[in-house]
Order: structure tokens, then C-alpha cells, then sequence
């Protein structure tokens, strides 16, 4: 009676202890199943597995940097580019002005032979001329006095004696004909003896052994022209005289008998 009596006295300690149940109002975080055993890889030591991760902002300043760096990269090409382009320029400007230059002296050389050859042709025609004038001076005889086989040319007229001497006698034959041996060079001496046509005449020429040279009665040397047909001069040419033959000059001894080439003075 005592417990029926005492529940009715305290109600409230019935309603302590009635139970209430637990109710799960949200679902449990699904957690990822573990990898395979095979798949485990071991952390390495220096990894620092709490590191913090990048920001997002700051994937952003490095596109920038990048983009910047681009577009500088994009600016010297350009600026390179232009550089060579205009070396380019320059280079072929270059090169085609000094292709007029060459093509203008190649032009200038075709112009220099061209009137190279026109003197050549003037100048043998000239000679031509004046060989012709001489012979017609030698045929005409004119000034030179009533001799036949006489040549002038220009203020002199010349002779080949028919009568033959030593070099020694010369002198005195061609002052017996009214004129002098042949004792110096004058212009265009070959052409003359040429038209001459000498034969082994004795010229005023002989070798002097006291100066050791070819020289003239007169004293003066033989031309460049007729120097390089003579030998050079030496102590074996002792008694040696210079003679004239067809288009040469040669040394024979003086006492050789042969005809003499004599000259004189238009007006003589």
C-alpha cells in the first residue's frame, strides 16, 4: 500500500524518468573508401603534407606576368624583324647600285678598245701614208740633184754607195759624191734603209773601245731601236763595225769591202 500511496503522492518523478529515444536528424558524412592496398605509396620524408595550397588570386598574377612577358617577347620580335627587313633594303639598294656602276665601266671599257682600235687603224694608215710620201720623195729625187738611188726625206737626202770600201774608206767616198757618211741617227732610220733597200752598207756606227759602247762618228749612242739589235758591247768587239742589211743591223770587221750609206743636206 505504501508504493500505490507514494506514486500518488509524486507524479512528477514518473515523468523523469520515461525514456526518450535518440533520432538521427541529418545522415553520417559518407567517408571515401580506403585505395587498394596496391595503389598505397609511401609519403616521402621532405614532403610536407600540411603545406598550405596556392591561392587562386595568385594563379591570376601569374597568368598576368606571363601574358605581359609574351607580349614583350612579341614586340622585340617585331622590332627585330623590322631591322632585318631594313638591312635588307639597304642591302639590295646596294647591290643594284653597284651593278650600274660595274655595267657602266663594263660600257666605258667597250668605248676605251673601241677608239683604241680606231688609233690603231689611224696610226698604221698615217704610217702607210708616210712611206708612200717617202718613196714618192726617193722617185722624184728632188733637192737631192741629179743622183740616182737618192732618198730624201724630210731636210736630208740619202745614198748606198755602188762603188764598195773598207768602214775606214767610207768618209772619203762620200766626199767624193758631194756628201758625208752617215754619222748619226735620225728619225725613222729603218724605215729609210728599207726603203732603200740595203744591202751590207756600212753605217757611221763602231764599237769604241775607249768608252766600251756602240756609238756614232758624232758621238752620241745608237737608239733604244736599233741599241736592242746590237750586242751588248765588250772588249771582243775590237775592229768591229756596224752595218745595214735588209730590216736589220749586224757587226762585221771594218776592213771588210762593202757599199757605204752617205748623206747630205737638201740644199746641198
Amino acid at each position: 500500500m505504501s508504493d500505490a500511496s507514494d506514486y500518488e503522492q509524486h507524479p512528477e518523478n514518473t515523468e523523469q524518468t520515461e525514456a526518450i529515444p535518440i533520432v538521427d536528424v541529418e545522415p553520417p558524412f559518407a567517408l571515401p573508401p580506403p585505395p587498394p592496398e596496391d595503389e598505397w605509396h609511401p609519403i616521402p620524408e621532405h614532403t610536407n603534407v600540411n603545406a598550405p595550397r596556392f591561392p587562386s588570386s595568385l594563379y591570376g598574377i601569374i597568368t598576368v606576368i606571363l601574358g605581359i612577358f609574351s607580349l614583350l617577347l612579341l614586340m622585340l620580335c617585331g622590332f627585330f624583324g623590322y631591322q632585318y627587313f631594313q638591312s635588307v633594303q639597304e642591302s639590295e639598294s646596294k647591290m643594284k647600285s653597284l651593278n650600274q656602276r660595274i655595267e657602266s665601266f663594263q660600257n666605258k671599257e667597250k668605248i676605251f678598245l673601241h677608239v683604241k682600235n680606231v688609233v690603231d687603224q689611224n696610226k698604221e694608215i698615217l704610217e702607210r701614208l708616210q712611206d708612200q710620201n717617202e718613196e714618192l720623195n726617193a722617185k722624184g729625187g728632188e733637192g737631192c740633184g741629179s743622183l740616182s738611188h737618192w732618198l730624201q726625206h724630210r731636210d736630208h737626202c740619202y745614198h748606198q754607195t755602188v762603188e764598195t770600201v773598207s768602214w775606214w774608206n767610207c768618209s772619203d767616198l762620200c766626199v767624193s759624191l758631194n756628201a758625208a757618211f752617215l754619222k748619226t741617227e735620225r728619225s725613222r732610220l729603218m724605215c729609210i734603209l728599207k726603203l732603200l733597200a740595203v744591202n751590207h752598207t756600212w753605217l757611221g756606227l763602231s764599237y769604241k773601245e775607249e768608252d766600251n759602247e756602240w756609238k756614232w762618228e758624232d758621238g752620241s749612242l745608237p737608239s733604244s731601236g736599233l741599241e736592242w739589235r746590237l750586242p751588248k758591247p765588250s772588249m771582243d768587239f775590237q775592229g768591229k763595225c756596224v752595218y745595214a742589211g735588209v730590216h736589220t743591223v749586224g757587226i762585221d770587221n771594218c776592213t771588210v769591202s762593202s757599199s757605204c750609206l752617205c748623206e747630205k743636206p737638201v740644199c746641198a
